[in-house]
């Protein structure tokens, strides 16, 4: 593409005009003739790394310093940006074509079961015959033909050419996961949502957002480009939402006094809901009773888009999501549980299937939330009969430093066992489990690594079990 037409939506006309074959944000991925934005990040200074995108061949160059902009003007097509964010995302939707205008969004937000949401509707649409993609933490694509994710909502330039993909491949809907980081930093800048779904907010991401309102505020901006917005009523936060109805367009609630209504909370393979007047049974293989929102938020927002409620009772039932309350082995669940909130559900949830002893494996992330740690130890120690601490992934933190704030929060230290490798931690709570024990694993879910101060390692939760009982089976 030519950098002037490229430049269209911004209104610029560049002195030089120059062939585009890409963009990015990284210098590391830049190709020869790529467009490069080089601005001050979270972490790191792009403007620090232009001279090494100009050795691979940038073209041109978009920059939030005045400075970087005198150094190269005159040597290659510099602009000077104040929004380098959102020129990025109007830019990317213009590289790939503006797929998203020709697609139909759907996102979830919220703290805890926006994968769960999103895999419901995705494959909820599929089996209704219309053509639905996914893009969302754990993976992105089709049905039939899905790839890994690296992030739950991903930069720019990757998530419009993975709309592109999916576009190219007759797909019509998309559910979205849409991370407060994503929204915050502007990745999805002018991208108009058919529906979105509020799920709930618990604290999190709060060395990021620094305050639960700026945490809400981040999760806020969904709703303001969404056609129809659905709020969990239930969750207080998901009330303060309702509350400012009239910013947005259409709007409505689920939970246990919302307009979609949860009529009880049980054991069945089915959802009882009630929605105009009428009572429906909506059925799933997913357990827990907060699974009885993620599945009531699925069969609301696609009644709300025109899709007949009596059709969709049925078209949740069989589905699975990797890492969330996933049962490997009888009795043996990983789930990604990572904060005190979900941590709490997903043991209340287990509780129940439970006739014998109740443990849960987990740890803390390091360089994340440490105000998390004392609260999820003390809520394991409360509702698990057997706690065994390990490692999550400390990243640059001492792994022995993450163990003793979690267990600093533990009131009950019988319960209590210390195990810093991984491995032998889930490996130790197998070889106990007896006849009716039940044994949770959490923190990790669906990721297939363990990040290290100075590595990354391979490391499957779900592995280190079926390997488990493979080694039992053959012996």
């Amino acid at each position: 593409m030519r950098l002037s037409s490229l430049l269209f939506p911004l209104g610029i006309r560049p002195e030089r005009d120059v062939e585009i074959r890409g963009i990015a944000e990284d210098s590391r991925k830049v190709e020869p003739d790529y467009l490069f934005f080089a601005y001050q990040g979270t972490a790191s200074d792009g403007n620090l790394y232009v001279k090494e995108a100009l050795k691979r061949g940038a073209a041109a160059l978009f920059t939030d310093s005045p400075e970087t902009y005198s150094l190269f003007s005159g040597k290659l097509p510099v602009f000077l940006t104040r929004k380098p964010r959102r020129d990025l995302a109007v830019l990317s939707a213009r590289f790939f074509g503006n797929p998203e205008r020709e697609l139909s969004l759907l996102g979830v937000t919220g703290t805890n079961g926006k994968t769960t949401t999103a895999y419901l509707l995705f494959h909820g649409l599929n089996r209704l015959g219309e053509a639905a993609g996914i893009v969302g933490t754990v993976e992105w694509g089709t049905e039939n033909c899905r790839f890994p994710s690296d992030r739950t909502t991903p930069s720019p330039t990757v998530f419009f050419k993975q709309l592109a993909f999916l576009k190219e491949r007759g797909v019509k809907w998309v559910a979205c996961e849409v991370s407060s980081h994503g929204l915050e930093l502007e990745r999805l800048y002018g991208v108009k949502f058919k529906g979105a779904i509020f799920t709930n907010l618990t604290p999190e991401h709060l060395d990021f957002h620094k305050t639960m309102f700026d945490y809400f505020a981040a999760k806020e901006k969904l709703f303001f480009s969404s056609d129809v917005s659905l709020f969990n009523l239930d969750d207080r936060w998901g009330e303060l939402l309702y509350y400012f109805r009239p910013l947005f367009k259409k709007v409505a609630t689920y939970g246990t006094s919302g307009e979609f209504r949860i009529e009880r909370f049980g054991t069945e393979n089915f959802v009882p809901v009630s929605y105009g007047g009428k009572s429906y049974r909506v059925e799933t293989s997913l357990k827990g009773f907060f699974n009885f929102y993620n599945v009531t938020a699925a069969f609301s927002l696609l009644t709300l888009l025109g899709f007949p409620p009596e059709e969709l009772q049925t078209v949740f039932k069989g589905v699975k999501v990797p890492g969330r309350l996933e049962e490997v082995v009888p009795g043996v669940f990983v789930d990604y549980a990572h904060t005190p909130d979900a941590l709490k559900k997903v043991l209340k949830a287990l509780r129940p299937l439970t006739k014998g002893k109740l443990t849960v494996v987990f740890g803390c992330g390091g360089d994340r939330d440490k105000e998390k740690r004392a609260p999820m130890g003390k809520i394991a120690s409360h509702l698990a009969d057997k706690v065994i601490v390990t490692t999550d992934n400390p990243r640059s933190e001492p792994p022995r430093s993450i163990i003793e704030d979690i267990l600093s929060g533990v009131e009950e230290r019988e319960k209590v066992e210390v195990i810093p490798d991984r491995r032998e931690a889930i490996e130790e709570a197998l070889r106990k489990k007896r006849e009716g024990d039940v044994v949770l694993i959490a923190g990790k879910g669906h990721e297939t690594y363990q990040q290290f101060k100075d590595r990354t390692v391979y490391f499957s939760d779900r592995e280190v079990v079926e390997e488990f009982y493979g080694r039992k089976r053959d012996s």
